[in-house]
């Protein structure tokens, strides 16, 4: 019987990641294509989490209003992209940086971590961009893309001997973002991923 895409990540969490508090299915929220999730935070299995990362603040906090009871219901965490200050004000689970952002951190100093609990993840492209994630203190990177996406058909991805090699030399957490879907995940299933990311096919 072949799995599905959220199996095989609870998987791979149980396997690879040192505590619950790290989710083995990462949903993504997209000005375009999932403005809204709502519908599909019900469907996540529980320990999930959300990342809201439209593109400014009041859009982010748009949505988080909209889920944040939903998502406390369903036990599914919510981050937020480059936002503390809403972090903060709605006692968020995580924050979710920009490579770029992190690069900056990295060439500074450190990201600042306000509470413990709180978990910071990453987009991560290459390996310069994993080592920065490292000395910027992150928990997680997020590998991608690691299949051809819609959002980006012509781009090139990093395929499974590179998402493979990342999450092998990773210190920190890795999930795949990017291409996800059932066929896909099944290919990523021997790595050390702890975990995927998407808009779609997640689920």
């Amino acid at each position: 019987m072949r799995h599905t895409v959220s199996e095989l990540a609870q998987r791979l969490n149980r396997l690879h990641a040192p505590s619950e508090k790290f989710p083995s299915l990462l949903l993504m929220t997209d000005a375009k294509r999932l403005p809204d999730p709502r519908a599909l935070i019900p469907l996540l299995p529980s320990g999930s989490a959300v990342i809201i990362r439209h593109f400014n603040d009041p859009q982010k906090e748009q949505i988080i209003r909209k889920i944040i009871l939903l998502c406390r219901k369903h036990h599914v965490k919510i981050f937020v992209s480059d936002s503390l200050s809403l972090a903060l004000k709605y006692k968020l689970d995580g924050i979710h940086y920009s490579e770029k952002k992190v690069r900056l951190m990295a060439s500074c100093g450190r990201a600042k971590r306000p509470y413990k609990k709180m978990i910071f993840t990453c987009a991560c492209h290459s390996e310069s961009a994993r080592i920065a994630a490292s000395k910027a203190k992150m928990d997680a990177i997020l590998l991608s893309p690691a299949f051809p996406t819609q959002s980006h058909p012509g781009a090139k991805s990093l395929g499974i001997w590179q998402i493979a090699s990342l999450s092998r030399h990773s210190s920190l957490q890795t999930y795949g973002l990017g291409g996800i879907n059932q066929k896909t995940a099944h290919r990523l299933s021997s790595t050390q991923l702890c975990g995927f990311a998407g808009i779609s096919g997640l689920i």
